[in-house]
């Protein structure tokens, strides 16, 4: 058999293995140029790790970005000399793919030399590759986070650079090859480019499957279905579409979870777009930005009916969503410039009290206090938990005075009466009043209003004496002694 034909029928074989993604051949003139993508086998439970900055990153994988073995065919082959080739890989080091260049060398001086050689090389990249660079359970790329990356490429045509490596107890050097290209000299996260890897050969080989929608049990391939995230139940298209419409037509953007039974796993946005038509996922789009931002801490709206920001025809609240600082009531819109105060949502009034209605007020005290967790988060979402634990405290303030004191009938501060008789004196206005009819009493003689026998209060109306106390005792019920002797207080009865 003559070499050219030995090597067609062999492009032809590769071709016939591999598909159109993993092999690239054409003809230059009388020489054969190409390139495989071989996918090295990675075993159970394998890892990948790099110490970036002081923290170790680490994740598992099944898949790893292929080897690259670039080839041309000397018109002499396989009879004479082996391929011509180059190998290409992001995360191996110059002097790990040093090591297969040789190896692949020996392989074709002790093995194969006459042979077609190709395939007998794709086979131990592929499944012997990582067993003889003694890469077992961890693949560790701290190497590619140093400052100084290993070369790319050797300086000279053939091996001119040096890699230490351990031999027998003693430190030896490997010579790197100029075949052995470690692609990692790029401005990319070498474990971000693993983990993007993973997942698209992941989606990919679950859209080559066959999987069992879990809701009409019926066998489909993996391109008429979806997978949701984190749980990895799958469905068929069919089921889901059905399921996303009826629950974006009730508004229940936020309840697209797996319908397997406790599953909190939700679809994403992309899924759900992929699935409903244009109009539902405008719907769906929107209604999960109202959701979006009714459920972020710190948030409201402004209360401008003219700040119409978001005005739609399936947005309902047409303000401007704006942030605020816990710590303060002002609020200020970025859209408006509008300033305004967060609980009575006027104006900016700085300290003074907001002008809300007492039915206002208190609808939204008896909201909190008797309301459960979701609705007390929710509000403290909307109002600050500070500014509504400081609402409550003062209403609850008011209405224990309201309950348990009296206004002063002269300067309206509120008294309370523990013990003593009903002449009060204001401790803001030193004004005497009666506790019982609030009347003003005369400064000179405050106990005069008692004294009368048809008067409708009485001095100590109310009050529990011990039985065997028939001493006298300072009528005033207070601390100010009003009896300077004996006779004022005769004159006065």
């Amino acid at each position: 058999m003559e070499d050219s034909e030995a090597q067609n029928d062999e492009m032809m074989v590769l071709k016939s293995i591999f598909d159109e993604t993993q092999i690239h051949v054409r003809n230059c003139g009388t020489e054969i140029v190409g390139c495989i993508y071989v996918k090295p086998e990675v075993p159970e439970n394998f890892m990948v790790q790099a110490d970036k900055g002081g923290h170790l990153h680490k994740f598992a994988v099944k898949h790893l970005c292929p080897i690259e073995l670039h080839f041309n065919i000397p018109v002499n082959y396989p009879t004479v000399n082996p391929p011509n080739f180059t190998l290409v890989c992001k995360w191996l080091k110059r002097d790990q793919l040093s090591k297969l260049c040789q190896k692949l060398d020996q392989q074709w001086e002790e093995d194969l030399k006459g042979q077609v050689v190709l395939f007998e090389w794709v086979q131990f990249l592929q499944y012997e590759a990582l067993a003889f660079l003694q890469i077992h359970c961890t693949l560790d790329l701290s190497w590619s986070y140093l400052m100084v990356k290993p070369p790319r490429l050797s300086c000279g045509l053939s091996e001119c650079q040096q890699s230490p490596v351990a031999s027998s107890g003693q430190r030896s050097f490997l010579k790197l090859d100029s075949r052995a290209v470690s692609d990692n000299q790029c401005d990319e996260d070498l474990l971000e480019v693993l983990k993007e890897y993973e997942r698209v050969a992941e989606q990919l080989m679950f859209v080559k499957a066959s999987h069992t929608c879990k809701v009409c049990f019926c066998d489909k391939l993996g391109v008429t279905c979806i997978q949701f995230p984190s749980c990895n139940h799958v469905y068929c298209k069919e089921c889901m579409r059905s399921y996303f419409e009826i629950k974006i037509a009730e508004g229940a953007v936020n309840g697209l979870h797996c319908p397997e039974d406790k599953c909190t796993s939700q679809a994403s946005p992309g899924q759900v777009k992929e699935l409903v038509n244009d109009e539902t996922f405008a719907r769906y789009d929107t209604l999960l930005l109202q959701s979006t931002i009714a459920s972020m801490t710190n948030m409201t709206y402004c209360p401008r009916p003219q700040c119409e920001f978001l005005k739609t025809e399936l947005y309902t609240s047409s303000q401007y969503p704006v942030s605020y600082e816990p710590e303060s009531n002002l609020v200020s819109c970025p859209y408006c410039n509008f300033h305004f105060c967060l609980m009575c949502k006027a104006t900016y009034h700085g300290v003074a009290p907001c002008k809300m209605t007492s039915v206002e007020k208190m609808k939204l005290f008896d909201d909190y206090i008797n309301g459960d967790e979701s609705t007390k988060e929710s509000m403290e979402k909307r109002y600050g938990k500070k500014q509504l634990i400081s609402m409550v405290n003062e209403i609850q303030a008011e209405t224990w005075i309201g309950q348990n004191s009296k206004p002063c009938p002269h300067c309206n501060a509120p008294i309370e009466k523990k013990d003593g008789c009903n002449k009060m004196s204001c401790p803001r206005c030193s004004t005497y009043f009666c506790w019982l009819c609030l009347a003003q009493l005369d400064p000179k003689c405050p106990y005069l209003h008692f004294s009368n026998a048809s008067a409708r209060c009485n001095l100590f109306e109310g009050i529990v004496q011990d039985d065997g106390d028939d001493d006298w005792i300072n009528v005033n019920g207070d601390t100010d002694d009003d009896f300077s002797d004996e006779e004022d207080f005769i004159n006065m009865l």
